[in-house]
Order: structure tokens, then sequence, then C-alpha cells
């Protein structure tokens, strides 16, 4: 059984050109034929990855008595590839529709091989199922891998918005503004807290003006840690003066049992930069 499922593996690594030519007539048969020209170039660079991937899986085939190896080194091409598709703009979907053309190609040419040589159905079903197990290896792998970066991707952009979502911008030496713009969720808030308080600190101003103007909404959670922002400046010798409060965001707070009068409102940020003497 051993010698039939590694020959079968051989026929795949030694046709591994035709059958990714074969995958490709079928991948493109409803494609625009002058679109299919003008890409030749990429086109002859997928050809030659789908070539490598069926030499990888014939080896692995071939790998029939180590088992645990071949899985190893389908996972190894699974996380490259996986990371690979996503940094190429190549949805997971598209990538996995390829996947039934592989196994039909691909176990076509097998059943082919070992009808050939006259192998028992025995060895040939044994054969399929490794094949296919194989596959679903694959895909598990390179479909982890994609999500894993893209989750990773997300994160990343995630904090490179929150950075940029509390920007404290110097007017003067010793008077700064905070604008708030778009939604805010608790984790915005809360990472605003965090780093106004870290701006304050080291601009070493005394007046920071909170604009509220370009907040589309506020909850009620939401209400609260703009109000911990302000309560903290104070605590460390900052005046916040909190600008642009629409009716929606006064109503909130007015919910939340919050005295509007006990902070330091002012009307537009215009009006309250000129009331400081800036702007002039």
């Amino acid at each position: 059984m051993d010698r039939d499922i590694v020959l079968l593996g051989e026929r795949v690594a030694e046709d591994k050109y035709l059958i990714a030519q074969l995958i490709h007539e079928e991948m493109v048969k409803d494609a625009n034929r002058e679109e299919l020209a003008q890409h030749e170039e990429f086109i002859q660079i997928v050809l030659e990855e789908r070539a490598k991937f069926i030499d990888l899986l014939g080896s692995s085939i071939q790998q029939y008595l180590d088992q645990q190896g071949a899985y190893n080194q389908i996972h190894q091409w699974g996380e490259v590839t996986g990371k690979y598709f996503l940094d190429q703009g190549i949805s997971l979907e598209k990538a996995l529709a390829e996947t039934s053309v592989y196994r039909k190609h691909i176990g076509k040419l097998m059943k082919t091989e070992a009808l050939h040589r006259n192998m028992s159905v025995e060895h040939i079903l044994e054969g399929m199922e490794f094949f296919h197990s194989l596959m679903d290896h694959a895909t598990t792998s390179y479909s982890t891998a994609y999500i894993d970066a893209y989750s990773e991707n997300l994160a990343t952009a995630r904090k490179e918005f929150l950075e940029l979502s509390a920007p404290v911008v110097p007017l003067t030496d010793h008077i700064a503004v905070l604008p708030i713009i778009g939604d805010l969720d608790l984790e915005r808030a809360r990472y605003m807290l965090e780093k106004t308080l870290m701006a304050a600190n080291r601009l070493r101003i005394t007046t920071l003006i909170i604009d509220l103007s370009g907040v589309v909404k506020v909850d009620s959670t939401v209400a609260e840690q703009i109000i911990k922002i302000v309560q903290s400046l104070n605590l460390v010798g900052v005046r916040a003066v909190l600008t642009g409060i629409r009716p929606e965001i006064a109503l909130t707070l007015a919910q939340l049992g919050i005295d509007i009068n006990s902070f330091d409102i002012g009307g537009s940020l215009k009006q309250t930069v000129q009331k400081l003497n800036f702007g002039k």
C-alpha cells in the first residue's frame, strides 16, 4: 500500500504544470479574453504559484509514512500563503473557491494513475483519503493565517485611529484645544482620557478647550467619560472648557443628573478662543 500511495504522489508532482493549467482554464473560463491578455505576466506568476502548491501536495502524499511531517509542511505553506493572500488583497472567499477545483483535477489524476497501475480499491481509497486530509489541512492553515493577519491589521488600524483621535493642539504656551470628531465609543473615550492627561502634563498647559461640535452622538456611558476627562484635568490643575455642546449632548448630560452649569461651558470654539483673547 505504502509504495502505491507514494507513486500517486510522484505522479501529482510530475504533472504539476499540467494540473495548474487545467485549474487556470477552469477559473478563467468566464473571463474577458482581452483582460486576460493584459494581465498575462501576472497570470504566469499565479500559474507558477499553483504549480508550487501542487508540487507540495505531491511531495506530501509521498510522505505517507510520515504523515505528521507532511502536515507540518502544509501548515508552514498555509501560514505564509494566508498572509500573502491578505497582502495582495485576495479575498478569503475567492481563495477558498479554488479548493474544490484543486480537489477535482488532482483527484481525477490520482484515480487515473491508480487504475493504470491496477491498484486495489483499498489502496485507491487510502490514497484519496490522505490527499483530501492534506487539502483540508491546507485550507484550515491558510484560512487561520488569513484571519489572524486580518485581525492583527484591524488591531493596528484601531490603535492608529485611537492615537489620532486625541490630538491636543497647543494654541499658546499654556492653552490647547482637543477637537473631538465622529462617534465616541467607550474604548475611544477611555483612551482619550489617558492621552489627554499625558498631553496636558507634557505641554504644561493650564487651560484645555474640549470641542464637542464634531461629535455625532454621545450615549450615557461615553458622556460619563467626557465628564471624567474634565474632572481629571481639574484634579491636575488644568482648567477644562467645554465648547460646541449640541442640544442632544446637553440632554444626555441632563438625563445623567449632571448640572451643566457646574462646568466651564463656552459657546462655539471660535467664540471661546476669542473670549480668551486668541485668534484676533
